[in-house]
């Protein structure tokens, strides 16, 4: 049997969780098509738990600091990002760029690990940030590692989102671009996901298969695809490299 006042909860979370800024009750009630009283109720059950909070002044919700608890300890005890983790560092100290580790779950790309430059461009990006795999090169690294199948039934019935302003939209040319990430083995994200930026991603493998990517991220002008080629590519190959060779899963 279907616990609906628990999946009622779990929209409700993960709506916050798509709105960082914030929403009314009556926003999440006409989102989500359910009524207002039902939000209200979830809300108050969360908020004495700091699962959920609320500004005073514009009275909106938001996910509370009691995720940050919990993801910290799952993400502590997550063996690829304790094991990926040095070696982000060296490679964000060789390259000066933002830095990415990210997993596939459930048709999403979800970053389990950042370490961003601090005078450098600002990313939207942060650990447990979700978006869609097809317009970034960690997604496209990770979505290469499925069959064709799999990726067609990924995105039934849903376009592909346009992120930045060279985002494959057509499906047909993103199963090409998958096959030519096959063949490189790795991937290139030039201003697909935000304009004026660049990524270059590398697949970790554990066991024979795909597990994460790793990207290097920076503006058009430090990462010019002269020294993406030439510089990152061999680092971001060779990073990856390492990470899976202490793979033991």
């Amino acid at each position: 049997m279907r616990l609906g006042s628990v999946e009622k909860s779990i929209q409700v979370l993960e709506h916050l969780g798509r709105h960082p800024r914030g929403l009314r009750i009556s926003e999440i009630s006409r989102h989500l098509g359910i009524p207002k009283s039902t939000v209200h109720h979830i809300l108050s059950t969360f908020l004495p738990y700091d699962f959920v909070q609320q500004d005073p002044e514009s009275r909106k919700y938001s996910l509370g600091f009691r995720f940050l608890t919990l993801s910290k300890v799952i993400l502590d005890h997550l063996d690829l990002r304790r094991i990926a983790n040095p070696h982000l560092q060296k490679l964000h100290e060789a390259c000066n760029e933002a830095v990415h580790l990210a997993i596939l779950r459930n048709g999403r790309v979800i970053y389990i690990d950042k370490i961003k430059k601090p005078d450098g461009l600002s990313l939207a990006t942060y650990i447990g940030f979700q978006t869609d795999p097809h317009a970034a090169a960690g997604g496209k690294v990770l979505l290469a590692s499925l069959p064709r199948h799999e990726v067609l039934a990924m995105y039934r019935g849903r376009a592909l989102k346009v992120y930045g302003k060279k985002t494959i939209t057509d499906m047909h040319k993103l199963l090409e671009e998958l096959e030519k990430v096959r063949q490189q083995g790795y991937a290139i994200d030039d201003e697909e996901y935000y304009e004026g930026v660049r990524c270059i991603a590398a697949p970790i493998k554990a066991g024979g298969r795909v597990v994460a990517a790793v990207s290097i991220t920076g503006s058009v002008f430090s990462m010019t695809l002269e020294r993406i080629h030439s510089e990152l590519r061999p680092r971001i190959l060779e990073t990856a490299e390492r990470i899976s060779a202490e793979m033991r899963w």
